[in-house]
């Protein structure tokens, strides 16, 4: 077989360089001087049609939490800790797990969404509170306080004021760009910060889901 491919029509022709029986493409990898052929690289391909697809590096995710508050109606002041305890919240604060591909690894976080099941008259507004690594937990209705080695950890917050959506509420911030590294795993961790006078109902159940592209 010889080198070269043509094609129909006069003068169409694909440079290729045949070894084994097997065409492999030429690809020019700059302008280089009009009509000179220099320098070109052998790609492997088995036909003149085929054209190498180079994938993202990165990988785009998606990760939910489901925050089931106590069984109460007590009202939240501004600053307070949302949590699933009043005694003994998650420990470490909440996980968003695997945020990166190995432990250590960076991501960037794109988007956050936080829904409510309760349905108030006024809605709850909230922070949500980034960490790298674990955390003191809070408990729930107590007020929001992390230690001067713990805030050092601190990735960023992303306030929420959650909208109503008929049976339940609704808050979405997109376009972000809060970069991290995680820190003895490939998790982060969050803490909910209430920045409104809220009264939840009780079992009330808060998603906070993640969007984030990890690198």
């Amino acid at each position: 077989m010889a080198d070269n491919v043509s094609l129909p029509g006069a003068g169409s022709v694909i440079a290729s360089d045949e070894v084994s029986g097997v065409q492999f493409q030429k690809v020019k990898l700059d302008l280089g001087g009009d009509g000179l052929s220099a320098p070109l690289v052998s790609g492997q391909a088995t036909s003149a049609s085929s054209v190498p697809v180079v994938g993202p590096s990165d990988d785009q995710i998606a990760v939910q939490v489901d925050i089931t508050r106590p069984a109460d109606t007590t009202a939240y002041a501004v600053n307070d800790a949302l949590a699933d305890s009043t005694s003994g919240p998650t420990a470490g604060g909440f996980t968003l797990a695997s945020m990166a591909k190995v432990s250590g690894g960076s991501g960037i976080i794109t988007d956050v969404i936080v829904t409510s099941s309760n349905d108030p008259a006024t809605p709850l507004q909230c922070e949500v509170v980034f960490f790298n690594q674990a955390v003191t937990a809070i408990n729930d209705n107590a007020a929001f306080a992390v230690s001067d080695a713990e805030i050092k950890t601190c990735l960023g917050k992303i306030g929420l004021a959650l909208e109503d959506m008929g049976n339940n509420d609704f808050a979405h911030a997109s376009g972000l760009a809060i970069n991290y590294t995680c820190v003895g795993s490939a998790d982060l961790r969050f803490l909910m910060r209430v920045k409104n006078a809220y009264v939840p109902a009780s079992g009330e159940v808060v998603t906070v889901i993640v969007k984030a592209i990890r690198q």
